[in-house]
């Protein structure tokens, strides 16, 4: 059983991550499935893809447990890793305009699929954060990159050196999530967005998009790789001190 259940509703094609007794954390299972919804939307049939999770997660981060585990053979850690990336920003380029349901705590890596979507509805008792320091780990998926874009430089900083949490609330304030609603709306919500997009002429959407996503900077994404890998290197050699970059 994939730990993402893929579901059509009508012009909409859902992706629910579930495993929760893990927080819904992105391991390479998950990664397949989300792979694998991503595929699915290149049917003519679907225009909106809508991300969310199960439980009270959206998804916890990347899967530390598993991450670990490949401590002791560096070059599948380091493909574990860079197949993150290159999910999140596969689905931040996605044809399809993207919506993510953030029903319960987004951290790391679940921060960054968040940003990674065009639109964000968040459940009240939602609580989002990047946490990469609050571990010990640095951002690798993109959260370096797209976090300044969404809430500014320094809300960015703050977020990214404290480890804090924000509120569904907060993060609205913010910029950094479009909507907050009642827990149990949640699903209705982001179903009403889909179909309201899916209404709207194809073309045009398609073209939107090309508009509405700022560009990424290049070198900002290479620059979080290179700083990841020093640090997993460090913790690899059982140094402890993450290198900076050159």
């Amino acid at each position: 059983m994939s730990p993402v259940a893929v579901e059509r509703r009508g012009a909409a094609l859902w992706a629910r991550i579930d495993r929760p007794e893990a927080g819904n954390a992105c391991g390479s299972a998950v990664m397949a499935g989300l792979e694998d919804w991503l595929d699915r939307a290149a049917d003519p049939g679907v225009a909106v893809l809508v991300l969310t999770g199960t439980g009270r997660a959206f998804c916890a981060g990347a899967d530390l447990a598993e991450g670990r585990a490949l401590l002791g053979d560096p070059p599948a850690l380091r493909a574990f890793l860079d197949r993150g990336r290159d999910l999140v920003r596969r689905l931040r380029a996605a044809p399809r305009p993207t919506i993510a349901a953030v029903n319960g705590a987004a951290y790391g890596g679940g921060l960054e699929l968040l940003l990674a979507c065009d639109i964000a509805v968040a459940a009240r008792s939602a609580r989002i954060g990047d946490r990469h320091a609050a571990v010990g780990q640095v951002p690798g998926w993109g959260s370096s990159v797209m976090l300044p874009l969404a809430v500014g430089p320094a809300l960015a900083r703050r977020l990214l050196l404290t480890g804090e949490t924000w509120s569904a609330d907060d993060a609205a304030r913010r910029g950094l999530v479009g909507e907050v609603v009642d827990d149990a709306g949640l699903d209705e919500r982001a179903a009403d967005l889909a179909c309201d997009i899916a209404a709207l002429d194809a073309a045009a959407v398609a073209r939107m998009l090309e508009v509405a996503r700022p560009p990424l900077d290049e070198r900002a994404w290479a620059r979080e790789a290179a700083v990841l890998r020093a640090h997993i290197d460090d913790q690899i050699a059982g140094s402890g001190n993450a290198r900076r970059p050159k």
